[in-house]
């Protein structure tokens, strides 16, 4: 196996890896028993490990991706490095919102009643790094799928659909969340999810049936 289909099959492994992830993605809300928590944490731990990984082996498909379309402008390499940023960021987030939130929900509903507005309140200034990690992630990875799409339409490697829709979408999804239509809550991070993805794996897709000439592999 080239690597070139190795790195095809991580961009669409990875990419389904992140859709799985938001579709068991739980949304909390309301008051929760003590048991329900429990199983919120669980759930929880589960779907943004997985998302971890799968961000893992998107960066991995990145770096073969990276390779295939690279040209001497750089934009290729300038992708890689921007989508490592953003890996970073999303591994923050979901860490934050995996993990720690509800470690903290789990210590509060064994506290005393009173003490529950004082750990509302923790809970939601916590959140607040996990919305800002996850704007982060959104717009520098967009930014990295715009510098990969330009790359192909300048040196190949990729069809002018993958290009373009890169060229189009992701800076859509950018301004969307820079301007604040588009929410970091489970629906909205679903949505720029959903539109990278749907570019990953076309790209990935093209990588596992096609070959480099001899000179470039």
């Amino acid at each position: 196996m080239t690597d070139n289909r190795k790195a095809g099959i991580a961009l669409i492994a990875g990419s389904i890896g992140a859709m799985v992830t938001m579709a068991i993605h739980p949304i909390g809300g309301g008051t929760l028993t003590t048991d329900q928590v429990m199983r919120l944490e669980n759930l929880s731990g589960v779907a943004h490990s997985l998302g971890m990984i799968s961000v893992l082996i998107l960066f991995l498909g990145a770096c073969g991706l990276t390779r295939r379309i690279a040209g001497e402008d750089r934009l290729a390499f300038s992708g890689l490095v921007v989508y490592a940023f953003a890996a970073v960021a999303v591994v923050i987030a979901a860490a934050v919102s995996g993990f720690i939130v509800p470690g903290i929900m789990r210590q509060m509903v064994r506290d005393s009643a009173a003490a529950a507005p004082q750990w509302r309140i923790a809970i939601a200034s916590i959140f607040q790094i996990n919305q800002a990690f996850s704007r982060i992630y959104s717009v520098a990875a967009s930014a990295a799928i715009v510098l990969w799409s330009v790359s192909s339409l300048r040196n190949g490697g990729l069809s002018r659909f993958a290009a373009i829709y890169g060229c189009v979408v992701a800076p859509l999804v950018a301004i969307l969340v820079i301007i604040g239509h588009l929410r970091m809550n489970v629906h909205g991070f679903a949505a720029v999810v959903l539109s990278q993805a749907i570019w990953f794996v076309v790209a990935g897709v093209e990588m596992c049936r096609k070959e480099l000439p001899p000179e470039l592999g």
